[in-house]
């Protein structure tokens, strides 16, 4: 029994607006009186669980540059805090850079031509643990702590692991949808009857255990779910030569 917790970045499965994004220049312009339109990108995170205390880098690059005479960001990046209901705030330090997220070249902006490219954006999100984007990534590209981050429309085929990847963006206010997925233990249990034994004469082993081992055809032996090794003690192995009696010497 297996159960998928989606996570909008946010919770464990949801999603609400939040933070806006758009670009072109780079971060040391303010982006004031834009002579075109910037495209506004939201995205937000909520759900079934708390993320306070939880923080995301969130960063936007642009396959090619929009031409100089338009007043905004080809690139982003900046670290926001989360509340506990999933929306954002800039972390400390962190309204400047955040603020470009509010005026992203779109992807109609003329392109520079000594910069080429699709002239869409990537997001890529990395969450931590602490806040400030301190603290243990939670989403990292290894995947040790059971947590991916995936665009909407790649939770299926689970492409592009943390981020949304060369999306186009239209001019105006554009929602991001980010779900995050882990996946719950599905824990059995199985039940072995061993009775404790003499050690045979002979054996070098400190224990000896019937656990109704059984020779097979290969000149081993069958102890069905039971891997001596692996689930009593590396020293342990079920000898054929004492009906298949479990030995250890740890």
């Amino acid at each position: 029994m297996h159960f998928n917790k989606l996570i909008s970045f946010g919770g464990f499965v949801a999603l609400v607006g939040l933070f806006t994004v758009s670009g072109c220049n780079d971060l040391d312009g303010n982006g004031d009186d834009e002579n075109g339109m910037t495209s506004s990108v939201q995205m937000a995170f909520t759900g079934g669980v708390s993320w306070e205390g939880n923080s995301v880098r969130i960063t936007a690059t642009r396959d090619g540059q929009a031409d100089s005479k338009y007043r905004c960001f080809n690139e982003a990046e900046a670290c926001f805090n989360f509340n506990a209901d999933g929306t954002l705030e800039p972390a400390q330090g962190q309204k400047k850079a955040a603020k470009a997220f509010e005026e992203l070249c779109s992807s109609d902006a003329v392109p520079d031509p000594d910069y080429p490219g699709t002239l869409n954006v990537t997001f890529d999100y990395v969450i931590y643990a602490g806040e400030d984007c301190y603290g243990t990534i939670i989403n990292d590209v290894n995947n040790p702590n059971d947590f991916v981050c995936h665009a909407a429309d790649d939770l299926l085929t689970r492409a592009n692991p943390n981020q949304t990847a060369d999306e186009e963006l239209p001019p105006g206010d554009v929602l991001n949808k980010v779900i995050c997925v882990s996946e719950n233990v599905d824990k059995d249990f199985v039940f072995i009857s061993c009775a404790e034994i003499d050690v045979p004469e002979y054996s070098s082993a400190t224990y000896a255990f019937d656990c109704g081992c059984e020779p097979n055809n290969y000149g081993g032996c069958n102890c069905g779910d039971l891997n001596p090794a692996v689930d009593i003690d590396p020293s342990c192995a079920a000898d054929p030569s004492n009906y298949c009696a479990i030995l250890c010497s740890p």
